[in-house]
């Protein structure tokens, strides 16, 4: 655990030899970066459900824990298995472990970040929330900071093809959830009538 921390850290401030390091020579980093996420979720729970209402949800009861866990898990998912499938085209040297792990690092500012604002959303009135907000936004600006210069330099890439690789991932993401909601509403619409056919056989003179 206190290895894993330090390690973090240093990644923090030092991403181009922290990730090179990550790739060539850190072991178990893939237990380490799984134990990063699930604190993350955590976490995130955690603001949601005891974050002061200035600053939380008002419904405390009605929020979805396994929504807000898959709201990490799912598209760093996405984000790393499409990012290896483009590498793959594009002459990348990256594994999809790897890429997991970079991308899982690449979120400690905003595990850092989440007690500090849960901590401030009972010490600061409504009117300080630029404050708040500020932090939020600096938190969510390094995580982009590492994810770019992580996916560099675990892919071997310049900084620009490093950006379009990314642009050309979100594009995939945005394309997959499309096709799922297509997917998912043919598939209720199926549903629904099949559902209808069998009501109309059952209730036939």
């Amino acid at each position: 655990m206190i290895t894993t921390a330090r390690f973090a850290f240093y990644v923090l401030f030092h991403p181009i030899d922290g990730f090179w390091e990550l790739k060539y020579h850190k072991e178990k980093t893939f237990g380490a970066a799984n134990l990063i996420l699930a604190l993350l979720c955590l976490m995130n729970v955690a603001s949601m459900q005891f974050a002061s209402f200035h600053y939380g949800i008002l419904d405390r009861e009605s929020n979805n824990i396994l929504l807000n866990i898959s709201s990490f898990v799912l598209p760093l998912l996405a984000w790393t298995v499409l990012n290896w499938a483009l590498s793959t085209l594009l002459d990348g040297k990256a594994t999809m472990k790897q890429i997991w792990v970079q991308s899982v690092y690449s979120l400690v500012p905003l595990l850092l970040s989440m007690p500090v604002l849960l901590v401030m959303s009972y010490v600061m009135t409504l009117s300080e929330y630029p404050f708040y907000a500020l932090i939020q936004t600096l938190a969510v600006l390094w995580c982009v900071f590492l994810f770019l210069f992580g996916n560099m330099t675990i892919q071997d890439y310049t900084m620009s093809k490093t950006i379009a690789m990314a642009f050309f991932t979100f594009l995939g993401i945005a394309a997959t959830i499309f096709i799922g909601i297509i997917l998912f509403s043919t598939f209720q619409q199926l549903i629904s009538f099949v559902s209808t056919v069998i009501t109309e056989i059952r209730y036939m003179p």
